[in-house]
C-alpha cells in the first residue's frame, strides 16, 4: 500500500500528544474526528484502507463503515478482542454490546469522541480486572 494514504505516527517531531491511549481510526475521510481524537490527547493511527491480515496496536478502534470499508473489519477487530465502536451510514442493524458500539453516521463527532472516552475507560477496568493480583 502506497505510503501517501496513510498518516504517519506521532512521534518526537510530532505535535501529537498522547495519554497513553492508542486508537485506531479506519474510515475513508475523517480528519475532522482524527483531529478531535488528538486534540483529547489519544494517539490515532488512521488508516484509509481496509485491514489486511497484519497485527493492530490498539486499545479501541473506530471503524467509519462504507463502500471502501466494509462490514467484516469491525468484526474481525472485534474477535482478535479490540472494543470497537462502528458508525454506519444506517440506522445500526442490531444491538450493540459492551466492546462492540454501533451508531449512525448523524452522531456529532465530538459526541463520538465521548463514546472513545467511554469505550476506552472500559476496556481500561476490563485489562485491570482480567490482571492477576499480586
Amino acid at each position: 500500500m502506497p505510503e501517501c494514504f496513510e498518516r504517519r505516527k506521532g512521534g518526537e517531531h510530532s505535535g501529537m500528544g498522547s495519554n497513553g491511549q492508542r486508537v485506531l481510526v479506519l474510515a475513508a475521510r475523517q480528519p475532522e474526528f482524527t483531529g478531535l481524537l488528538e486534540a483529547a490527547g489519544y494517539e490515532v493511527d488512521a488508516r484509509t484502507r481496509p485491514l489486511d491480515d497484519a497485527d493492530v496496536e490498539a486499545d479501541v478502534a473506530v471503524v467509519f463503515r462504507g463502500r471502501l470499508i466494509g462490514r467484516k473489519q469491525a468484526a474481525t477487530l472485534a474477535e482478535r478482542g479490540i472494543p470497537v465502536v462502528e458508525v454506519l451510514t444506517v440506522e445500526p442493524p442490531g444491538a450493540s454490546r459492551e466492546d462492540w458500539v454501533r451508531l449512525s453516521n448523524r452522531i456529532p463527532k465530538s459526541d463520538l469522541v465521548q463514546v472513545v472516552h467511554a469505550v476506552v475507560a472500559w476496556a481500561r477496568t476490563r485489562v485491570g480486572a482480567a490482571a492477576p493480583a499480586a
